[in-house]
């Protein structure tokens, strides 16, 4: 029986509730006279918020585009600066060997038997006795005041084959 009274009730309260029309649902709550000096509350409602992601993504893809066209500039210059450096690397591996080349060449040419060769070739002989020569105070004193004109290396040069040619001159000068 209770379970009848109260599928009764359910019924009633679904067709009030749900009813086909505003005649004939009933009101639930009792209705009070407004009042005439209070002002209504002012209600207040969310604005949807304006779409600010397609400007985001745009302001993002800008950005983004924008370092990676650095990044490819970037690259780019690594890359080109790299072929600089390989050049210049193998133009000095080039410069070794060519002098390691040279430095050989040298020794050869320097060795004491290649000159003693070319020596009696042109008809020179080996010296039977070495002698040493004593310089004297005023010599060595000319010697380290011609010292001075070093800083001019072409005057120092010249100066040097005039010596060498007066040398020269006095060793055939003599018998």
């Amino acid at each position: 029986m209770a379970l009848a009274a109260r599928s009764e009730r359910a019924a009633a309260v679904r067709a009030r509730v749900h009813g086909g029309g505003a005649a004939d649902a009933r009101a639930m709550v009792k209705r009070t006279a407004p009042v005439a000096h209070i002002q209504p509350e002012r209600r207040l409602t969310l604005v949807p918020r304006r779409k600010r992601n397609a400007r985001l993504i745009a302001a993002a893809s800008v950005v983004v585009f924008g370092l990676m066209m650095g990044a490819a500039a970037f690259q780019t210059q690594i890359a080109r600066r790299q072929l600089t450096l390989d050049s210049l690397d193998r133009d000095i591996r080039s410069g070794r060997d060519r002098y390691e080349v040279l430095r050989r060449e040298r020794a050869e040419l320097r060795s004491p038997g290649r000159l003693s060769t070319e020596a009696a070739a042109l008809g020179m002989e080996p010296a039977s006795q070495t002698e040493f020569v004593q310089m004297g105070s005023d010599e060595v004193a000319t010697v380290q005041r011609t010292g001075a004109a070093a800083n001019n290396p072409a005057a120092a040069a010249e100066e040097e084959f005039e010596q060498y040619a007066d040398q020269k001159a006095q060793a055939q000068a003599e018998p």
